[in-house]
């Protein structure tokens, strides 16, 4: 899952932000990560929190460098 993701869904950062009690900060950090993937677990607590409206797709975490 990718921080646009969750931008077109939330609308802003700050909503993101509350939504996974994290900090601003926190999320833009995210934006700078590799293809701006959002950790896996954040991702799949995304999925489960939504009730998958985000979806989760495994095959973007494949890659060991994208791990967290």
């Amino acid at each position: 899952m990718t921080t646009d993701q969750l931008i077109s869904y939330f609308k802003t950062p700050k909503k993101v932000a509350e939504f996974f009690n994290i900090s601003p900060e926190a999320f833009y950090q995210w934006q700078k990560r590799p293809q701006k993937l959002i950790p896996k677990d954040r991702a799949i607590e995304a999925a489960f929190r939504t009730n998958s409206e985000l979806a989760f797709d495994e095959t973007l975490y494949q890659n060991k460098e994208n791990h967290n």
